[in-house]
Order: structure tokens, then sequence, then C-alpha cells
């Protein structure tokens, strides 16, 4: 019950969506398309009958209708088939594209995915964003569908078994012993015990199942992060290492997949046997009133036909086990990182300070803190006005980026008030570059590059009149460009985005002291009402700045 609770938590905003009424239309079109299915299998139970009938009692005249009948009623059932698949399909790829959008706003929200790092992330949330959600939505339907499926053959033939099997007599001694519906609880008390060995069997799979997806998605991170940072390993020579990690990775897989093979093999031998006998039952326990000649060759197929239709639907626990374990997997894992997100959603913010209208930053009593709740800096009161040039002075290591972290919002361990002009651009000493055109990489993050001219001016400006023809490249930037040039494409952001506030954390550091000051002289020219606060420990670039906070532990 909790897992189906859980999961009715992950599925609610989807499905409890006015706007979603189209969804509902899907479900109910491939639920409806499924009921046809076993109406068509009652029709071919029915069929059965008469088929073997007449071919027991060779009457040609009737035999020839009947395998036209056949053909038509196959032709339906694949079409029917083909159109639930495909309908299954689009309703799939709704619900995924709505759960993974719902996910990503989440995790993206109110910088959530920094902060996850901050208060313990769940592994790799990445992949539970992409293949989880995949195999949520789509084990979801096929077992809703299954399930009601099974249902429906359960209620369609359970009559027609419990009225085969009431007018059958089975010998008895000298005389004929009469049980009401006997193949019917035959059929029960076998789904019963396959049901029941099942569960014992199979259930450490759910746990198995969350330990493999989690461990597979380790291999897969190390592997990426080991792909993103190939030219440090290169230049370390740290090949072995690596090599060793994903050996350490992919040894986690095999040992969990070994355990998750035994767990299947042991379910595998059970529920190949318990299918390949569920075809012999049937006619095993109807065979003697067959020999008793109170049931034709054609009842004894229609027989058989019911009782294996009865019988799966029954056994729907033993047939889809392995995939609700699966199921149930993915729901953990899933509701494991919705929770940490609204977890990070929830922690306590500060309230920010009034600043006035000539003030880009101010701070009242600030104290930014670790996370155990100590203090890292002394308290802070100041105001910046606007178009001021401030530097952030101290020893390395003293928390001058986290002071940063907090005036982003981002950092929530600190005490006291803040506030900042809501148009802030922070450069970070790593600019964060990706596989793009030059274009889109410059203008990031605005969605729509700038108009080309603005951006060859700007490349020029910046120092990187190399690349103007070059703006519909597209390539991996983090690879191509150097770290002096990876941060003037930084500065050029800046220089495009006109903020009210910039913040600089060591933005220049991969530059020679003269190309510095000549970018941050360029910025300030460009950019004369903008108020910068900067981080940096390169002695030639103090000029450029009006004032100095002093920071201390």
């Amino acid at each position: 019950m909790n897992t189906l609770r859980q999961f009715w938590q992950l599925a609610a905003p989807y499905w409890r969506s006015r706007h979603n009424w189209q969804a509902w239309l899907l479900l109910l079109a491939i639920l409806g398309m499924g009921l046809i299915l076993v109406q068509m299998n009652v029709w071919l139970n029915f069929w059965n009958k008469d088929f073997y009938d007449a071919l027991g009692a060779l009457d040609t005249p009737r035999i020839y209708p009947l395998l036209g009948r056949y053909c038509l009623l196959i032709s339906a059932a694949v079409v029917v088939a083909v159109a639930l698949d495909w309908v299954r399909k689009l309703l799939i790829l709704r619900w995924r594209e709505a759960m993974t959008r719902q996910l990503v706003d989440a995790w993206l929200a109110e910088h959530a995915f920094y902060r996850l790092g901050l208060y313990g992330e769940p592994d790799n949330p990445d992949q539970r964003i992409a293949e989880d959600v995949n195999l949520l939505v789509t084990d979801s339907i096929d077992l809703l569908r299954s399930l009601v499926s099974a249902v429906a053959k359960l209620l369609s033939f359970v009559f027609i078994l419990w009225q085969l099997s009431s007018k059958l007599t089975l010998p008895w001694g000298d005389g004929q012993l009469v049980v009401p519906g006997y193949l019917l609880w035959f059929a029960l008390g076998y789904a019963l015990f396959g049901a029941l060995l099942t569960h014992w069997i199979g259930g450490e799979l759910t746990r198995l199942n969350v330990q493999q997806q989690q461990r597979e998605a380790d291999l897969r991170s190390t592997l990426r992060h080991q792909r993103e940072h190939a030219e440090q390993i290169a230049l370390y020579g740290g090949e072995p290492w690596a090599r060793r990690q994903v050996a350490d990775d992919f040894a986690g897989v095999a040992a969990n997949w070994y355990r998750l093979m035994q767990r299947e093999r042991n379910l595998g031998l059970f529920s190949t046997s318990y299918n390949y006998i569920n075809s012999m039952v049937p006619l095993f326990a109807a065979l003697p009133a067959f020999l008793s000649k109170s049931l034709t060759l054609g009842g004894l197929m229609q027989v058989n036909s019911a009782f294996m239709q009865v019988s799966n639907a029954l056994s729907w626990f033993v047939r889809a086990y392995d995939e609700l374990a699966r199921w149930s997997a993915s729901v953990q894992r899933l509701h494991r990182f919705v929770t940490s997100l609204d977890a990070a959603h929830c922690q306590d913010r500060q309230p920010s300070a009034e600043a006035s209208s000539n003030t880009r930053l101010s701070l009242q009593q600030l104290q930014v803190c670790y996370p155990d709740g100590s203090p890292m800096l002394q308290t802070l009161n100041r105001e910046v006005a606007h178009s001021q040039w401030v530097r952030l002075d101290g020893p390395s290591g003293l928390g001058k980026s986290t002071l940063i972290r907090t005036l982003a919002g981002i950092w929530p361990y600190y005490r006291g008030q803040h506030d900042t002009h809501p148009q802030v651009l922070i450069l970070p000493q790593q600019p964060y570059l990706f596989h793009a055109s030059l274009a889109q990489l410059l203008s990031y993050p605005a969605l729509q590059p700038w108009p080309e001219q603005q951006l060859r001016d700007g490349l020029v400006a910046m120092g990187l009149a190399a690349w103007t023809e070059r703006l519909h490249e597209v390539a991996d930037w983090g690879r191509v460009l150097s770290g002096g040039e990876q941060q003037r494409v930084s500065l050029l952001r800046a220089m495009l985005q006109r903020p009210a506030v910039l913040i600089l954390d060591e933005a220049t550091n991969q530059l020679d002291e003269p190309s510095a000051h000549a970018c941050l002289r360029t910025l300030r020219q460009v950019l004369p009402d903008t108020t910068v606060i900067a981080v940096t420990h390169q002695p030639v670039l103090h000029d450029l700045f009006n004032d100095v906070i002093q920071l201390s532990r």
C-alpha cells in the first residue's frame, strides 16, 4: 500500500489536472480496446467448440464457413491490437513529457539542483529524471492494461467455465460424481498456489532492481565525468586511476546483476514450468469427463480454452511479478527524489533587506556560516551604490566565494539580511561552456542569440577577433577554447547582458595581468552604470576599483 500511495503522489499532478482530459480519453481507449480483445477471445472460445465438433463429425459444410469466421476474427483482432499499441505509445509519450517537465522544473526551481548537493543529493538525479520516469510511465500503463484485461477475462470466462464443468460427470467407483464447477475450483487453487510460490521465490527482486538501477547510473556517471575531464586526466596521466574507477563501478554492477540473475533464474524456473504445465492442466483435468463421454471433442477444446483464460487471469500476479518489482523500484527511487526536492524548496530563507533607490547591494548584520551553523566570516553591514566597483579582499580560503554564493541566493547557511538588485549576473571562476554554436554560447543564458554584429563587436572588444567568422560553428567549446579564452567569453556575456550588478569571482585568473586589466577596463567603459563586486588576487586590477570590503574570520 505504501508503494501505491507513493505512486499516486507522483502521478496525481498529471492525472488530476483538468487540462489533461485527453489523457483520460487515451487511457479509456486503451482499456476499451483491451476489453474488445477479451470479447474476441470469448468469441474464439465458442468458435473452438463449433469448429472441433464439426471437425470430429467431418461436417464439411460447416467447416469452411467456420474457417472464414476465424479469419475475420483474427483480422479484426490484429487491427485492434495494433491500434491499441499506437495509442498506448502516444499516452506514454505525453505522460512522460509532462512528468519530465514537472521534475525538471522542480529540480531547477529556487536553485534546488545546487542545494541538493549541500543537503545530501540522492544518487544520479539525471538518471532518475531520464530513465526512472520512462520506466514508471511505461510499466504503470502496461500493468494497468494487463490487470484490467485479466479482470475482464476472469469475469467473461469464469461463467463459461462454471457452466461447462457443472454439466460434467466424473467416474467414481461404479457410479458417477457431479462436482459443480470443479474446473473453476481447480483453476483457483492452481493460481493461488502459483501466486504464493512466486512471491516467496521473487520477494527480493524489488530491492535488487533498486540497487541495479543505482549501480548502472553510477557507472554511466563515472564514464560521463571522465569524458568531461578528458584533458585533465590525460595531462595527469591518470588513465590507470580512471580504469580502476570504471572497473570498481562495473564490479558493483556485476555483483548485483549476479544476485539479480540468481533470483530471476529461480523465479524463471518456476514461472516457465508453471506456464508450460498450465497449458496441459485443463486437458488432464477434463480428461475423465471426455473419456466418460460426457464431453465432446469440441467441448474439450472449449473447456481447455476457457480454463486457460481463467487461469491466465488468475495468474496475473505470477506473470507480472518481475514487471511489478521493476515498477516498484522506479516508484521508490522517484519518490525519494521528489521528497528531497521538496526538502530543498522548504529550506528557511532569510528576509531580504530593504535598500534605498540608489543602492544596488545591501548587507545588514549578514553573517555567512558553515553548514553546521558556525560563523565563517565576520558580520557585514554595508551598502554599495549605483556604478561603484568594490573589491572583496581577504586571504585565500577565507570564504569569499561562499559570500558570493550567499549573495546569489544559492548558499542557505547565513544569518542576517542581504538584498541584491534583481538584475544581477555572477561570473564564476570556471565559465559554463557547452556543445552549441558559438553564437548560442556567447548569448547564454539568453534563449535567442544576440544580433551577429553585436556579437562580432563584442568578440573584437574582448580580444577574440579571430572567432568573429565562426559564430555558426557548433563544437564542444570547453575543449576548443583555452582557459583565458573561456574567461574572455564569460566577460563578453556580461557586456551583452548589461546587468545592474555584476559579481566576479576570480573571473580573470587565467588571463595574464595586462590582458586581465585590459578586459576589465573595457568592461568598465562599456558598462558605466553597472555596479561590480569582485574577488581577485591580481594586484594589477586594484586600481580599477573604488572601494574595498575587507573580510576576516
